[in-house]
């Protein structure tokens, strides 16, 4: 799975610049705030369902003629929450930060076939991501980075939701695929589906079904860099985290 995820300093300016061929709006958005810790959205306390500690990832969604930037809530939040974070019967949150791609029938989980049908195809960007080697206890926890590029573009399933005060808001679960040699290297399992380059991003937002599904695939070994990092990572919402020099050159 993808559970934690780097926004470092990512620029809508820059953004547009590298990915030439996105079309922006005449007008952006402030920036992402740059957070190198980004979890998940969680209750304050477990026992309020009402105590929401949002999160946000930057996306890119279709609108018309424009790739419209924007800020998603992560996790999705399904229709049956419709609002709030998504509980089982017995009180505890479900997981949808990860919309696993299935090998067989339909390709989502029922929660987020919606969202495909629908084309509400985003491509999440952020700086790197965290993985947790599952092989040895303690987890250690590594981060995943861009070799060539100066951001990971992700394949993501999107579904306007209210919040509780009754305003619009986009949220986003990241798509997962199987592992290349890298991520199993670190004992992880699972990959987050990276776009490589604008191309397959504007066809996995904008292209047919068929299209977009062929992007989803293990990422090339040679793109990918990773890092062993502070257990610290693992809190969520902490930020005071002395990071790898390479992570800090990013």
């Amino acid at each position: 799975m993808c559970g934690k995820a780097s926004v470092s300093h990512l620029s809508w300016v820059e953004v547009f610049a590298f990915a030439n061929a996105f079309n922006p709006p005449s007008a952006l958005p402030p920036d992402p705030a740059s957070r190198i810790n980004a979890s998940p959205s969680r209750l304050r306390r477990k026992s309020e369902p009402d105590s929401m500690v949002w999160e946000t990832l930057p996306v890119l969604y279709v609108d018309g003629a424009v790739d419209q930037p924007a800020e998603a809530i992560w996790p999705f939040l399904p229709v049956y929450s419709e609002g709030r974070l998504p509980m089982n019967k017995q009180g505890r949150l479900i997981s949808t930060a990860n919309a696993r791609l299935r090998s067989e029938g339909a390709p989502f989980a029922p929660t987020f076939m919606g969202s495909w049908r629908n084309g509400l195809r985003v491509v999440v960007l952020v700086s790197w991501f965290y993985e947790f080697d599952s092989r040895v206890k303690p987890q250690v926890p590594y981060a995943v980075f861009p070799l060539e590029t100066p951001f990971w573009m992700m394949a993501g399933l999107a579904r306007w939701t209210r919040l509780p005060d009754g305003s619009p808001q986009l949220t986003v679960a990241i798509i997962t695929v199987d592992p290349n040699e890298v991520l199993l290297s670190v004992g992880h399992n699972r990959s987050p589906a990276i776009l490589r380059g604008e191309d397959e991003a504007l066809t996995w937002m904008r292209g047919d079904d068929s299209n977009a599904l062929s992007l989803l695939r293990p990422h090339p070994n040679e793109t990918m860099g990773v890092e062993a990092v502070p257990m610290g990572i693992k809190i969520p919402g902490n930020q005071a985290l002395e990071l790898p020099g390479v992570l800090n050159r990013r």
